[in-house]
C-alpha cells in the first residue's frame, strides 16, 4: 500500500504540481520515479526517497512548452528554436514534499481503515472504495494460502481461486468489492470432491479476512513517519562521512586512545604511591631552600656511605 507503481504519495504530489502550476517540478519528478522504477524492486518507496535525498540540484531544467505557429511548416529555410523555459529543480526538497504528502495521506487513511476494519455501518468515506478494495484483496490472498496446504480442502481451494479469478477486477482497489461479496453469497450450496462447499460462509469468512486486513494496513501506514526517519538518518550519516576526513578521524581516535592509556597509568601509579607531596616533608628543607632530590649512594665496601649530601665529590 506505501510502495504502489506509481506510489500514492508521489501521484498526490504531482496533482499538486498540476494545481499549482509547477510544470517543471513535475516533469522531473515523473521522470525520476520511471528511471528508478524501471531497476529498483518491489516496495521501493523508501529507496526512492532516499535516493531523491542524495541527489545535487539541477540548476538549468529545460521545460518544453507548446510553440505558437511560426511561418510554413514545410519551409526548410525557417530556423524553429525549441519553445520553452528553464528551471530550478532541487530533489532534497522535493523529497521533503513528498515525504510531507505521504504522512498526510497515511494519517487521512488510517482512520478511514479503522472505521472499515469495525464492519458497522457508516457514511462513505473519501477513500473507502480503494482501501475496501486492497483490504478485500489482502484478505482473498490470505484465504487462498491457508486453504493450499490442506489436502482435505484442495477442492474448497480450486473453487475460491475460480471465483478470484472472475471476480478479480472487483477484488482490487479500482473496484467494487461488496459486488464480489453478494456474488458470492448468492452461489448455491456445492459439492467439491469430498468437500461441501458453503459459498455464505466463505463470504462471511472473507468478509471478516478483509476485516482484520483494513487493521492491518492501518498498521503498515502507521510506520511511514518511522520510515521517514530512517531516510533522514541515513542521509545524515552520509553527509558526516563525507565531512569528515577518515584517515585524519583515525589519526585522531587514535590520539585520544594513547592519551586515555596515558592517564589510566598515571592513575595506577598515583594509587600505588599515594599524591606527590605539596610541600616541604618533615626534616626536609626549609621553606625558600630547595631540597636534594640526589639518590642516596649505597653504602661502601669499607663502611664509608658516601660523601655528605651538599659537599662535591673529591677529584
Amino acid at each position: 500500500l506505501t510502495h504502489s507503481a506509481p506510489p500514492p504519495g508521489a501521484q498526490a504530489q504531482l496533482e499538486r504540481f498540476q494545481y499549482m502550476n509547477e510544470r517543471g517540478q513535475g516533469m522531473w519528478l515523473s521522470q525520476a520515479w520511471e528511471a528508478h522504477a524501471k531497476g529498483a524492486p518491489p516496495g521501493g518507496g523508501a529507496a526512492f526517497l532516499d535516493a531523491l535525498t542524495r541527489t545535487e540540484s539541477i540548476e538549468a531544467y529545460f521545460v518544453p512548452t507548446i510553440a505558437r505557429r511560426q511561418g510554413s511548416p514545410n519551409n526548410p529555410y525557417l530556423h524553429r528554436a525549441a519553445s520553452g523555459y528553464h528551471t530550478t529543480i532541487d530533489p532534497r526538497d522535493l523529497a521533503r514534499r513528498l515525504m510531507a504528502c505521504r504522512s498526510q495521506l497515511a494519517g487521512e487513511w488510517c482512520e478511514q481503515l479503522r472505521i472499515l476494519a469495525t464492519g458497522e455501518p457508516h457514511e462513505l468515506l473519501a477513500e473507502e472504495a480503494l482501501l475496501l478494495g486492497l483490504s478485500a484483496r489482502a484478505a482473498m490472498r490470505s484465504l487462498l494460502r491457508g486453504l493450499k496446504p490442506l489436502p482435505s480442502r484442495r477442492g474448497m481451494h480450486a473453487f475460491l481461486e475460480a471465483f478470484a479469478k472472475e471476480h478479480s477486477r472487483d477484488l482490487s482497489p479500482a473496484g467494487e468489492p461488496e459486488a464480489a461479496f453478494a456474488a458470492l453469497e448468492a452461489l448455491p450450496l456445492a459439492i467439491a470432491g469430498e468437500a461441501l462447499i458453503d459459498p455464505p460462509l466463505l463470504c462471511a469468512e472473507l468478509r471478516n479476512k478483509t476485516h482484520a486486513a483494513g487493521a492491518d494496513l492501518a498498521g503498515l501506514l502507521g510506520g511511514t513517519e518511522e520510515e521517514h526517519t530512517r531516510v533522514h538518518a541515513s542521509y545524515l550519516e552520509t553527509c558526516l562521512r563525507e565531512t569528515i576526513d577518515a584517515p585524519s578521524w583515525d589519526r585522531e581516535l587514535k590520539k585520544r586512545d594513547q592519551q586515555r592509556q596515558l592517564e589510566a597509568s598515571w592513575r595506577v601509579l598515583l594509587r600505588r604511591t599515594g599524591p606527590p607531596p605539596t610541600g616541604p616533608a618533615e626534616g626536609g628543607a626549609a621553606p625558600g631552600r630547595h631540597a636534594d632530590m640526589r639518590p642516596i649512594l649505597p653504602p661502601s665496601p669499607d663502611g664509608d656511605a658516601g660523601p655528605p649530601p651538599g659537599s662535591s665529590p673529591a677529584p
